[in-house]
């Protein structure tokens, strides 16, 4: 983290909470069936070392982590984000692993997962259907779904984020 921001460049520590031995995610759902204990153990490691460092972002897996959350994946747990947040007082940008891939569409019944995605308490959104995305989040704002103060406080992150890179 610190030599790349030396150099000029920013990192994205990945894959949060861990990725394990498990499948790829690209492909269909990974199911991470570990103890907690396990992730506190090791793979919070790397993560709590690159936040100590100054890693201004996380990227967060697809794998329904069933020690957190039984019910949805990483990217869409409310509890991982909270986990991330709280426990690892991480308080820099939160973005998704690609919201197109197959383990995501399987989840969301093939419906856009912005909306999820940012109501679990992603900053970014990696996307390679960025037009059906945005509509749908957009949309979700108009309607009330999504805060307008949540968007606010993930620009706020995004762009503080910027300015430390000096791209603001």
């Amino acid at each position: 983290v610190r030599t790349m921001e030396a150099e000029g460049m920013s990192s994205a520590l990945k894959h949060f909470p861990g990725y394990g031995n498990n499948s790829d995610t690209h492909t269909g759902i990974a199911i991470d069936k570990r103890p907690y204990s396990t992730f506190e153990a090791q793979d919070f490691l790397p993560f709590i070392a690159g936040i100590e460092q100054g890693a201004p972002s996380i990227l967060v897996s697809h794998n329904i982590v069933e020690c957190m959350d039984s019910e949805f994946p990483a990217s869409l747990s409310k509890e991982v984000h909270r986990i991330l947040r709280d426990t690892l007082n991480f308080n820099g940008v939160i973005m998704t692993d690609d919201l197109s891939m197959e383990a995501i569409k399987l989840y969301t019944n093939g419906q856009s997962p912005a909306v999820a995605a940012v109501l679990a308490g992603n900053d970014l959104l990696l996307t390679s259907d960025w037009e059906e995305d945005y509509s749908s989040l957009l949309a979700a704002v108009i309607n009330g779904e999504v805060p307008v103060k949540q968007i606010d406080e993930s620009v706020k992150r995004i762009l503080q984020w910027k300015q430390h890179m000096g791209l603001l």
